[in-house]
C-alpha cells in the first residue's frame, strides 16, 4: 500500500492549474535544456513577476505623488490669483443681477418681455 504524503512544512503550497499543451511542451523542453526543474523555473518566474510589478507600483506611486503635488501647487496659485483679483475690484463694481423666477407675474409675461 502506498501512501501519498505531502511536506509537513507550511511554507509551501501545492498548486494545480491548466496550461495549454503547446505551452507546457515548449516549457518542458526549455527547462530540460537548461537542466532546471519545472518547479524552480515557475517559482523564479513568479518571483520576477512580483518584483517587476512591485517596481511598477513604486514608479506609479512616485508619479502620482508628483501629479498630486503639482495640482495642489496649481490650486494655491489659482487661489492667490483669485484673491488678488478680488482685492483689485473697485467697491462700486457689482456683479450682474441674476433674474429670479418671481420677477415676472406669470409665465406669459416672461415671454412678452423678450
Amino acid at each position: 500500500m502506498s501512501v501519498w504524503t505531502h511536506s509537513l512544512n507550511d511554507d509551501h503550497k501545492l498548486i494545480n492549474f491548466n496550461v495549454p499543451k503547446y505551452l507546457i511542451t515548449n516549457f518542458d523542453n526549455l527547462v530540460k535544456f537548461k537542466s532546471v526543474s519545472r518547479t524552480s523555473m515557475l517559482n523564479r518566474l513568479m518571483e520576477d513577476y512580483l518584483r517587476s510589478e512591485h517596481n511598477k507600483m513604486k514608479e506609479d506611486n512616485s508619479f502620482n505623488l508628483l501629479i498630486t503635488k503639482l495640482s495642489e501647487r496649481n490650486r494655491e496659485d489659482i487661489k492667490k490669483q483669485y484673491r488678488k483679483d478680488v482685492m483689485e475690484l473697485r467697491e462700486d463694481d457689482e456683479p450682474p443681477m441674476i433674474p429670479m423666477s418671481n420677477d415676472y407675474d406669470n409665465w406669459e409675461d416672461r415671454f412678452d418681455k423678450f
